[in-house]
């Protein structure tokens, strides 16, 4: 039989161990309450989810370079402009409509966006903007001048690269009709046509040759044209009808 001393003995080691079972766990009770360990706790578990997410294929630009003007990024095995597509698309130009330009051709025009009408803003009319009276002037005034000739030099009488490209069309070369020449800064509306031009043509600048309402160039891209004899052929093609066999080269 067991002797009372080690009955005794066993009660007492049970007792002790439930005394030290209840005062941890009312210790850890107390730890979790405490604000900071749930703070910290949660943020470990943000930490996992986060490598988890990542583990999953996501992308993580935390730390990276941020991407640069036209560059993409791939989010889901997609490839994404970096740049919103709105000023993507801006970045491009402005909305274009097409007119017709002497009865040959085509050329297209940037829709008007702004401006100002004697002092004003642009009216609007059906909910779009308006045409300044300058800039429908422009429009009426390039049309008549394109049915002048195939070949129409625009020019301005001091400008050095302006008489190289003349010199050449009208020395050099056996055109019929002759190119027709328009000094822009004896027009009357000259800066309102070259604004025209720099709109429909992509050049504001003079010389602007253009042949069958198209521009071909100003005056280094003429002589770089004459000196490869590639001038004449140039103007046949794109004159058409008007030039197939009127151009010829007189002279060096």
């Amino acid at each position: 039989m067991v002797s009372q001393r080690r009955v005794r003995l066993i009660a007492i080691a049970v007792a002790a161990i439930l005394v030290m079972m209840f005062y941890y766990s009312g210790e850890a009770s107390k730890i979790q309450n405490q604000k900071f360990y749930r703070s910290t706790l949660a943020a470990m578990r943000a930490k996992e989810e986060a490598k988890h997410t990542d583990s999953k294929g996501g992308t993580h630009l935390e730390g990276a370079q941020k991407p640069g003007a036209g560059s993409k990024v791939i989010v889901d095995d997609v490839e994404r402009p970096a740049v919103p597509a709105a000023k993507a698309a801006n970045s491009k130009g402005d909305e274009v409509e097409e007119i017709s330009i002497a009865g040959r051709t085509k050329m297209t025009v940037p829709k008007a966006k702004g401006g100002q009408v004697d002092g004003g803003e642009k009216t609007k009319e059906n909910g779009e903007e308006k045409e300044t009276p300058e800039e429908l002037d422009a429009k009426t005034e390039l049309n008549d001048i394109l049915k002048r000739a195939p070949v129409i030099i625009f020019s301005k009488s001091y400008c050095p690269h302006s008489k190289r490209a003349k010199d050449i069309l009208l020395s050099h070369y056996d055109i019929s009709p002759a190119p027709f020449v328009v000094e822009l800064d004896h027009h009357p509306i000259g800066p309102a046509l070259q604004q025209l031009l720099r709109e429909t043509t992509g050049r504001g600048t003079v010389p602007n040759v253009m042949v069958n309402g198209k521009s071909i160039g100003g005056g280094d891209d003429m002589a770089a044209l004459d000196q490869s004899d590639e001038l004449a052929s140039k103007l046949r093609q794109m004159g058409g009808k008007w030039l197939s066999s009127a151009v010829r080269k007189t002279s060096s």
